[in-house]
């Protein structure tokens, strides 16, 4: 049997679109019903079953997905394989005859609604907007609400019979979408040569110039960051861990040195893993 392959669901998200383009529609595409779910999912099936699963980690306008942050942070048993981007255009979604006057709220997953801030002001501004668990949970609830429009994609609308009340409403006509495939166990090095990408987890002590003096090895080393980004530490309230992403394998003795710099310097530190970008 194939391997399982987990994503946010139902079918017609985007990261269902970003599975189906990443392994085909023969995969087996497993949808869950959050981030969270994904990672529970993808730790509790059995090792031998080789689950993946498909996150988005980055968008191009609403920035770091962090719900996906969050729990890369809290499970040290999974390593990133890929990283690949996805072209993402969002659709204003209504039941059939639905005007933009007759919409009296707007719904879809927060990092979709924080794409299409423009709409609102532009055509909407009376309307509610409102976060849902999935574009596809939110196209759902638009198709049994009249009133109710969803932000989503045209597979989307086509799932539940409805129609794009207006098409390609993202603030941007460059909206990509990053993703991560992630797996449980570590994979051999990637052999790749062009732009193959580390990211790591830090947990750096709250105290002036930890950051400064933390990235200053990356300088010395000569390595280029491409990505930066604090979470807050659960239950260290105002402290943060920080996810970094280097280009580098940590392979060459620069980096190596760097890497056991960082460690010395901060709290603690992890590499997720080394992939290339596709």
């Amino acid at each position: 049997m194939p391997r399982p392959i987990f994503y946010l669901g139902p079918e017609g998200t985007h990261s269902h679109e970003a599975a189906q383009r990443r392994f085909g529609d023969k995969a087996r595409l497993t949808p869950c019903l959050s981030h969270y779910d994904i990672f529970a999912r993808l730790l509790a099936t059995r090792a031998t079953d080789r689950p993946l699963a498909i996150v988005p980690v980055e968008n191009s306008i609403e920035g770091p997905v962090t719900q996906t942050l969050d729990q890369l942070a809290s499970h040290q048993r999974l390593t990133i394989l890929d990283s690949f981007s996805v072209p993402v255009r969002q659709h204003l979604l209504a039941l059939p005859g639905a005007t933009l006057k007759s919409i009296r709220r707007v719904v879809s997953h927060p990092q979709a609604l924080g794409q299409c801030r423009n709409l609102q002001k532009k055509y909407l501004p009376k309307a509610d907007f409102i976060p849902e668990a999935s574009t596809a949970a939110a196209a759902q609830r638009a198709a049994r609400e009249p009133g109710t429009a969803a932000i989503a994609s045209e597979t989307a609308a086509r799932l539940h019979g409805l129609e794009i009340l207006r098409p390609d409403v993202q603030d941007g006509d460059a909206n990509t979408t990053r993703f991560f495939t992630l797996a449980r166990t570590r994979p051999p090095r990637s052999t790749a040569k062009n732009d193959v990408r580390s990211l790591i987890y830090l947990v750096i002590g709250n105290r002036p110039g930890a950051l400064l003096h933390v990235l200053s090895p990356f300088d010395a080393a000569g390595v280029n960051l491409t990505f930066i980004q604090s979470r807050p530490l659960a239950g260290r309230p105002w402290e943060y861990g920080f996810f970094i992403e280097a280009v580098t394998d940590w392979q060459s003795e620069p980096a190596k040195a760097a890497w056991k710099m960082i460690c010395a310097l901060a709290e603690s530190g992890r590499i997720l893993g080394t992939y290339p970008i596709t």
